[in-house]
């Protein structure tokens, strides 16, 4: 079984956070919190940096870490650690991979078609 550790970013905009659809042909299908992976050799924070960057062209600024799961899957378990980050005011997410984004309320998220790994999350803050 595969041990898989990804970073994930919490953005908030005038109340609203940040989610991004997988890119086509990435399964599973549906709607997560932006970030990837985390490589050998990076923190968190470094990997979700980087992550931001590749996929959405965002530079980010990380803070803390607010939530964090192990989530399994038939292959892989996934531990998934959620941290807040800052993006400047007038940035927009560009879809370099081809995935859609967009800002919604928390109490939004449990509607959204949110891959199950995320939900945990989307209930801790739609609280």
């Amino acid at each position: 079984m595969k041990f898989i550790h990804v970073a994930a970013a919490v953005i908030r905009r005038n109340g609203r956070i940040l989610i991004c659809s997988r890119p086509s042909g990435k399964p599973p299908a549906g709607w997560e919190f932006p970030g990837g992976k985390i490589e050998p050799g990076e923190t968190a924070a470094e990997a979700l940096r980087r992550e931001l960057r590749e996929e959405l062209a965002l530079e980010a600024v990380i803070l803390d870490p607010i939530f964090e799961i192990t989530h399994q899957t038939q292959d892989a378990t996934i531990r998934l650690s959620f941290l807040r980050c800052l993006i400047a005011a007038e940035a927009v997410p560009v879809s370099c991979e081809g995935q859609q984004w967009r800002f919604v309320r928390p109490e939004e998220l449990r509607n959204c078609g949110l891959l199950a790994a995320d939900r945990p999350l989307a209930d801790f803050l739609g609280e």
